[in-house]
């Protein structure tokens, strides 16, 4: 539930880092290796369990499944028709975990970061990594939605860049360019032209789905460590790349980082319980709830879902408010990233729209959301807080505008554009 770069002009856009920081599923290994009681007497142990030894690859083997939405009818939709979405996938990369870092500090915390390298499984895939999809060209639309409210003249400035570089609202893109990256000519412009004191961090020529194999740096999420007396809090982050509070939303409490990266939970869980999900691709605590027994491995757990209002503007939902950006919030099941994302139109909502407002759905062709496929979930051992299985899933958009200066932007219109999703 990590996002990848993509960085226009001066604008990093960090549209989505899948949720493998988030999550630690599939644990049947481990459980072999420390049976239940086992997991409980090693967590009451705090900083001197064996579980937190360093090493070096971790003993999960966490997939990661993407699935573009192929637009079949782009000049169709410049013309004013309802986008028509293909769905293509899953392209499936199974991953592998490095634990990098890795200190135990003398206050009951611990504190680590992980690298995680990516691999192509062609045989569980949909096709291979060099089929064509035709999706929106991201730089250029986060472009348009940025000069929205400039000047006449800069939107006219732009056009003529736009128009010299033969950019259109659409690019066909091998799946293979799309995870790993390609050059963008309008990056590249604006990382030659832009003086270095203008530029974003990170700014470079390339659009970035998925990093691979890339390096942690000092980068560490720090993590709560409970006693025998007390684990309400075992397990919970503390502080993410040396931060204990973000500074995106209205209040301390939205900015206040706690919870659960999703790689276990306190024990003693029971049916009433309101787990507590960090995710730094969210830039937010995400609330679980329960929704049904489960059993994994023969030991039974519960399995949590975000509620149904989670994306629901403040209205439906007032501890949202502090999320809104701007009148009227977007909500309806849909989360606005743009202020956590350096101004970039990226919106995230559940895939194909689940548990979304029905305009959404309207707008394109081709999504049927499914709560069996869609719906992001994790099921929990309620005795020792483990993680037996974890789906966690998220799909990205972008909003799109009309600015009428901008000639090659044409036929653009206000809409919330489906673009991938992804099941970790």
């Amino acid at each position: 539930m990590g996002m990848c770069l993509l960085v226009l002009g001066g604008l990093t856009i960090v549209y989505y880092e899948p949720f493998i920081n988030n999550m630690i599923f599939k644990v049947g290994a481990a459980l072999k290796r420390y049976p239940q009681l086992s997991i409980v007497q090693e967590m009451l142990k705090g900083t001197e369990s064996t579980l937190f030894e360093p090493g070096s690859v971790i003993d999960v083997k966490p997939v990661l499944s993407v699935y573009f939405f192929n637009v079949t009818n782009k000049d169709e939709f410049l013309a004013g028709d309802k986008p028509i979405l293909q769905e293509v996938g899953p392209y499936v990369y199974y991953q592998k975990w490095i634990r990098w870092k890795s200190y135990k500090n003398a206050n009951r915390t611990i504190s680590g970061s992980l690298k995680k390298i990516y691999y192509f499984d062609r045989e569980a895939s949909y096709g291979p990594e060099s089929d064509l999809v035709t999706t929106l060209d991201v730089p250029m639309v986060t472009a348009v939605w940025q000069v929205r409210y400039t000047p006449k003249f800069i939107q006219l400035i732009f056009s003529s860049m736009l128009e010299v570089l033969k950019k259109t609202p659409f690019t066909t893109r091998n799946v293979s360019e799309l995870v790993w990256g390609y050059e963008d000519p309008l990056l590249k412009m604006a990382r030659d032209i832009l003086p270095p004191e203008q530029r974003f961090p990170s700014l470079n020529a390339k659009v970035i789905l998925q990093a691979n194999n890339s390096d942690p740096g000092n980068n560490l999420r720090n993590f709560l460590i409970g006693t025998p007396e007390d684990m309400s809090q075992h397990l919970e982050v503390y502080s993410d790349d040396f931060k204990v509070y973000l500074n995106f939303w209205k209040t301390n409490e939205c900015n206040r980082i706690h919870g659960s990266d999703g790689s276990g939970f306190p024990p003693g869980l029971n049916r009433t319980s309101t787990l507590y999900f960090y995710t730094a691709a969210l830039c937010r605590v995400i609330p679980l709830h329960f929704v049904k027994d489960v059993e994994h491995y023969g030991m039974k757990g519960y399995r949590f879902s975000p509620p149904e209002d989670v994306f629901a503007d403040e209205t439906v939902n007032p501890d949202n408010a502090c999320f809104c950006q701007g009148s009227p919030c977007i909500g309806g099941g849909l989360f606005n990233l743009s202020i956590c994302q350096f101004g970039a139109p990226a919106v995230v909502s559940w895939p194909h729209f689940f548990q979304a407002d029905q305009k959404y759905l309207d707008a394109v062709v081709g999504l049927k959301p499914d709560a069996e496929k869609h719906q992001f979930s994790m099921d929990i051992a309620s005795r020792t807080g483990s993680v037996l299985s974890g789906v966690g899933k998220a799909q990205i958009n972008f909003a799109l505008t009309n600015v009428s200066e901008v000639k090659p932007a044409q036929g653009l219109r206000p809409m919330i554009f489906p673009v991938v999703w992804f099941s970790d």
